[in-house]
């Protein structure tokens, strides 16, 4: 389950440890600049790991809205007509 930290952490982050997080969360955006979603997660998630943290890759993945965009049915069936 996520705790809403793009990190694996049971305890308290503190304000260094989360300054570090978001330069991470940085410079793994500008390395995958203009890539698919998904090679963002991995980048910022390798950025974390490279800091000695564990990523929480579904947290990650939630926030940069990965997974593929499902239309529903009834739209799909509105746009068919």
């Amino acid at each position: 389950m996520s705790t809403g930290s793009m990190v694996m952490n049971d305890k308290r982050i503190d304000d260094h440890t989360s300054h570090a997080i978001a330069a991470a969360q940085l410079r793994g955006e500008a390395k995958a600049e203009g890539l698919s979603t998904r090679l963002v997660v991995w980048s910022v998630a390798e950025e974390l790991e490279g800091l000695g943290l564990e990523p929480d890759i579904r947290e990650i993945s939630r926030r940069y809205n990965a997974g593929e965009t499902r239309i529903p049915s009834w739209m799909r069936q509105r746009e068919a007509r």
